[in-house]
């Protein structure tokens, strides 16, 4: 039985550090184990508890800094299960100030202050092997309370650079249409507006990259449309539909400007849909061209404009499930006119 709780105890530690190190280290994209298992509760319990009204996003909001707090705690209280464990392994692994072996809730106790490096001294390991466990119950204890602080540090910009993004293009217009009617000057598309779109490609492209090296990202859900990343990007997906093919060839703006924010929304929706995201039967609705028309804008033939629609149809479907599995429904988008 001895023997079975130090195994159980170093395959608990061993894998509390491997999540840890999967999760905050790795940056190909998913979470450990664990927190996958942890990050996924917490979200379906939220979507659970906050029904599907307006009021759910109030609910949503916090559910990113419950996944991060339950998260660390899940981490050291393996951690801390782990190494008693391990402890209670022996009679004398533990011994009191007066070289008594230890109770049980002491052990507890003399773990608990290893791991967090205390080091308060009213209990001693008693063999060879405890002085060693002990040395790396402090070891790791070290690594994964400085690992897990810096993981939460870097957290923060990442949540803000998701929401630099939302409301870059919430600013732009509120759905793809307005987007295009606020960059057409009447006779051509605004230089200023085409600067918009070449400094929209790199914070996409890092947004991508931030999901990918802190999945927990994904949790972080704003309360507001505008705020929101999923449906800003797809807001945006739909503009650069318009503008790369629903605007006349002749009136369209530069192209150097348009095609690599393409590129990087679409890569960015494929290295969520490998790990967080999967695609929906129905795409999001496309844009109107009717609509375009009506905004005093030149439009292009509509039999084109049907047919690259279907030729993004999978990647459109990609869109709908992110916004899906962030909380936004086809009410919420309102991406195309009444």
């Amino acid at each position: 039985m001895t023997a079975v709780a130090v195994l159980t105890g170093v395959l608990l530690v061993g894998l509390v550090l491997v999540d840890a190190a999967l999760t905050a280290l790795s940056l190909v994209g998913g979470a450990g184990p664990v927190t996958r298992l942890v990050s996924q509760g917490v979200w379906a319990a939220a979507r659970r508890l906050g029904g599907t009204g307006p009021r759910r996003h109030r609910l949503l909001r916090w559910t990113g800094t419950v996944v991060l707090l339950i998260t660390f705690v899940t981490w050291v209280a393996g951690l801390w299960i782990g190494w008693f464990l391990v402890f209670v392994g022996s009679p004398d692994a533990v011994l009191d100030q007066f070289g008594r072996p230890a109770d049980t809730w002491s052990r507890v106790y003399f773990a608990g202050f290893s791991i967090f490096t205390l080091g308060v001294g009213d209990y001693t390991p008693g063999t060879t092997a405890a002085q060693l466990a002990t040395s790396g119950a402090v070891l790791t204890g070290l690594f994964l309370i400085t690992l897990g602080i810096t993981y939460l540090m870097q957290v923060v910009p990442a949540v803000v650079d998701k929401r630099t993004v939302a409301g870059h293009v919430a600013a732009l217009g509120v759905d793809p249409v307005d987007v295009v009617r606020r960059g057409w000057t009447g006779d051509q598309f605004s230089p200023m507006f085409e600067q918009h779109l070449t400094s929209l490609t790199a914070e996409v492209i890092r947004l991508g990259q931030r999901h990918l090296a802190f999945p927990v990202l994904h949790y972080f859900h704003a309360g507001t449309r505008a705020g929101s990343a999923p449906v800003a990007v797809t807001v945006l997906d739909g503009a650069l539909l318009l503008l790369r093919d629903g605007v006349d060839p002749g009136h369209r703006p530069d192209t150097g400007a348009v095609r690599p924010l393409s590129r990087a929304v679409r890569q960015l929706v494929l290295a969520l849909d490998s790990a967080l995201i999967h695609a929906v039967d129905e795409p999001v609705p496309a844009p109107r061209l009717a609509d375009l028309e009506r905004a005093g804008v030149p439009v292009a033939d509509a039999r084109a404009y049907a047919s690259a629609v279907e030729r993004y149809r999978a990647h459109r479907c990609r869109l709908r499930g992110w916004c899906a599995s962030d909380g936004w429904d086809d009410t919420d988008l309102r991406l195309t006119g009444d």
